[in-house]
């Protein structure tokens, strides 16, 4: 039986770490050996926190959260520390205002961290998840497609006009 957040949080993981470096991890928790010395200290210095602050995913993984939405807000955590998830302060003061949460008087990113995941941690599990799936708060689409289909259209409703003797508007 699949499944479709433990499938997306794999995915984060292995974007982030490397599949070999997930793949030894795995099998390394299914034996109950421990990682290799070399692969321990490259570990740790991707892992080096900013400012002396907890990455995202180090702040969840401390977090007493309920096991049915743990999975997701995890996936969260992944997606932000890429910035795939609230990847600019006004993603983080936009989310703040929809769901009435208290704005963070800092700036940045990594202030925001401690009130976005213990609010995120009493979501509802089905909320949490749907953020997941629908790659919500993401930042800005990707507008190409829009753009073409604008210009598109333009050029239809002006070659229109132009056969017809009326103007375009």
């Amino acid at each position: 039986m699949k499944s479709k957040p433990l499938a997306d949080a794999l995915r984060l993981l292995v974007v982030r770490h490397g599949f070999e470096a997930v793949s030894l991890e795995l099998r390394m928790l299914d034996t109950g050996q421990q990682r290799p010395q070399e692969l321990e200290r490259g570990t740790q210095a991707k892992a080096k926190r900013r400012n002396g602050r907890a990455t995202a995913p180090e702040y969840v993984q401390k977090m007493d959260i309920d096991a049915d939405r743990l999975s997701a807000v995890l996936a969260l955590a992944e997606r932000f520390e890429a910035k795939s998830f609230l990847p600019r302060c006004a993603d983080i003061s936009n989310f703040c205002a929809i769901y009435g949460i208290d704005e963070p008087s800092s700036k940045s990113r990594a202030a925001a961290i401690p009130r976005l995941f213990k609010y995120l941690a009493t979501m509802d599990a089905r909320d949490v998840e749907a953020l997941v799936a629908d790659n919500a708060f993401s930042g800005p689409s990707q507008l190409g497609p829009l753009a073409e289909a604008i210009r598109q259209h333009g050029r239809a409703e002006r070659n229109l006009g132009a056969k017809s003797g009326t103007p375009a508007g």
